[in-house]
């Protein structure tokens, strides 16, 4: 059913509902089962931002290229994990565990609609 949606708005949706997702652990963090229901909520909502994006650099990437691309992307990822698990431990304990879930989950919506601006505008112009 994936090929009848437009990957720029699966991605929107994806990231928006990663984005409330993030703002509702805020209010759940003393509730397991609410915890774990949007917890995969958000790993769903997160397969609606990855595989469209996944798709596109592969259907982008000459296929002997592949290999090259995908390692670079895999330690790139891995690289770019380090610095936000090291601040958000020095920002929980100065704003607290729901403040940061907030913060995130804004940064995480405004994110994504800001992408989709950029991409939705490319494509109008050509």
């Amino acid at each position: 059913f994936g090929p009848r949606f437009p990957k720029r708005f699966l991605s929107l949706g994806g990231a928006v509902g990663m984005g409330v997702c993030l703002m509702a652990l805020a209010w759940t963090t003393q509730q397991f089962w609410a915890s774990m229901a949007v917890i995969a909520t958000l790993g769903l909502c997160g397969a609606f931002v990855g595989i469209p994006m996944q798709t596109l650099i592969q259907e982008k990437t000459p296929e002997a290229m592949r290999g090259k691309v995908f390692g670079l992307q895999n330690n790139l990822v891995n690289i770019a994990l380090s610095l936000p698990l090291a601040l958000a431990s020095v920002v929980e304990a100065r704003l607290g565990l729901a403040n940061v879930f907030v913060g995130m989950g804004a940064l995480v919506s405004l994110g994504g609609v800001v992408t989709w601006y950029i991409a939705d505008t490319a494509l109008r112009k050509t």
